[in-house]
């Protein structure tokens, strides 16, 4: 079973190395996914940005530990 992935939506992201930050994702292909702003954004290479800058950019699949939808905030 394939999941859909969960665009356009706050995302809780843990890489190799790091500690979970969020970002929203906007779209994604074979590769990985194109985030938006958050936490994450900022801690990854300005050289995988859409725009300089932006806080568009791109993550790839094998970077990703796990992945979970953030809280709504109420």
């Amino acid at each position: 079973m394939k999941l859909a992935p969960p665009l356009h939506r706050r995302v809780i992201f843990k890489l190799r190395g790091m500690d979970p930050l969020d970002s929203t994702i906007l779209r994604q292909d074979e590769g990985g996914y194109w985030i938006r702003g958050g936490t994450l954004a900022p801690q990854l290479d300005q050289s995988n940005c859409s725009l300089p800058d932006n806080d568009v950019r791109y993550l790839e699949f094998t970077r990703i530990e796990w992945l979970r939808a953030a809280r709504r905030r109420s």
